[in-house]
C-alpha cells in the first residue's frame, strides 16, 4: 500500500511539473508551481536543523525549485501569514479559530498537514546533579513558586533558578504558559534570548540555569553539533510523578507517549494554488519527507515508527 502510495505521489508531481509554467499576467514573470520556481517561508527557529535538511534533499530532487527558509519567532511567522506578506509557515500549532476568520473572508482555509511530533526539552549545566524532574516541579518552576534549586533537592547548593528560553515570542514559551502553566505570565526569573543555540551556550556556562528549548535542536544525536551540545549540557528527564520512572524527549518516548511535553510540527500553506508550497508539504509529509523526520530523531507525523524493544537478560 505504501508503495502504491508513494508511485500516484511521484505521478502527480511528474504531470504537474510537465505542465506549461504559469506566468504573472502583469509582469510576465514564471510563478512558481510544485515542484518549480522560488518562494520564501517563516519557520519557527526551533526547527531550523530539520528544515534545512529537508530543503537541502527538497532542492536536490527538484533543481528548478527554491525554497528560502526565515528562521523567526512563532509569533512573527502567523503575522507574516495574515498580513500576506509570506504564505507558508512552520510552526508548532493549528491556526486557532480567531486567525481563520481571516482567511476564510478572503474564501478559503489554509491546509495545516502535520509533518512531525517533537518536544518541549529542559537542559541543565553539567554541574547540576538534579537531572529528573516531575511535571508537577516543572510546572511549579514556570509558575515562579520554585525559585530555588534547594526546593527542588535540599541538597543542591547552585542557589536562584533561572529559567532561560529561545524567544519572547517563540512557540516554546506559548507551550510553557499555555499547555504547562495554565495560561499564567512566565515569572520574573524567567528571561528570554533569541535563538535555541544562545539557550544551549548560556546554560552550559552558568550553573543555576535551567534552559527550555526544542527537542530538535538536541534530537540528532549523530550530527557532530547535536555532539557537541550535549558534552555542553544534560538533558533533563521528566516523570509523571514522584517516584515515578523519568523520560526523556526521544523519538521512542514521543511514539509511546511517555514524555509529557510532545507536541506537532504543521506546515501551513496559504498559496490558494498549485505552487511550491504544496509541493513541499507533499514532500514534507511523504515517504521521502517522513524518513528525514526519522533520521533527525524526531517522531513523524505520517508513518508509524517501527519501535524494538531489547530484552533484558
Amino acid at each position: 500500500m505504501k508503495k502504491y502510495y508513494n508511485i500516484i505521489y511521484c505521478f502527480l508531481l511528474s504531470f504537474l511539473f510537465s505542465c506549461d509554467q504559469p506566468v504573472n499576467k502583469k509582469t510576465g514573470a514564471p510563478i512558481d508551481t510544485v515542484v518549480t520556481g522560488k518562494i520564501k517561508i517563516m519557520v519557527d527557529e526551533g526547527y531550523k536543523p530539520i528544515i534545512d535538511s529537508s530543503i537541502d534533499v527538497f532542492d536536490s530532487i527538484y533543481r528548478q525549485a527554491t525554497i528560502e527558509p526565515i528562521y523567526t519567532s512563532e509569533a512573527t511567522a502567523v503575522d507574516a501569514l495574515i498580513r500576506d506578506s509570506i504564505q507558508v509557515i512552520i510552526i508548532a500549532r493549528k491556526l486557532n479559530k480567531e486567525e481563520l476568520e481571516y482567511f476564510k473572508e478572503r474564501g478559503f482555509t489554509p491546509p495545516m498537514t502535520p509533518i512531525a511530533h517533537d518536544a518541549v526539552a529542559f537542559v541543565v549545566n553539567p554541574a547540576n546533579k538534579d537531572t529528573v524532574f516531575t511535571v508537577d516541579q516543572i510546572r511549579q518552576m514556570l509558575l515562579g513558586k520554585t525559585t530555588k534549586w534547594s526546593e527542588i533537592n535540599a541538597k543542591n547548593a547552585l542557589g536562584k533558578i533561572q529559567l532561560v528560553f529561545d524567544n519572547p515570542l517563540s512557540g516554546t514559551v506559548r507551550y510553557c504558559k499555555d499547555s504547562i502553566a495554565g495560561g499564567a505570565p512566565m515569572p520574573v526569573n524567567a528571561s528570554a534570548l533569541q535563538t535555541n543555540e544562545e539557550v544551549i551556550t548560556y546554560v552550559g556556562k552558568n550553573k543555576n540555569a535551567i534552559g527550555i528549548i526544542s527537542a530538535n535542536w538536541i534530537s540528532d544525536t549523530d550530527d557532530k553539533g547535536v555532539q557537541r551540545f550535549l558534552k555542553e549540557i544534560q538533558l533533563v528527564d521528566v516523570a509523571a510523578e514522584t517516584g515515578a520512572e523519568g523520560f526523556g524527549p526521544y523519538q521512542a518516548y514521543l511514539a509511546l507517549n511517555k514524555y509529557p511535553f510532545k507536541r506537532t510540527i504543521y506546515i501551513i500553506n496559504a498559496q490558494a494554488r498549485k505552487g511550491l508550497g504544496l509541493g513541499f508539504a507533499s514532500f514534507l509529509a511523504g515517504s521521502d519527507g517522513q524518513r528525514i523526520v526519522m533520521k533527525d530523531g524526531l517522531l513523524p507525523a505520517q508513518i508509524q515508527p517501527r519501535l524494538i524493544q531489547t530484552r533484558k537478560e
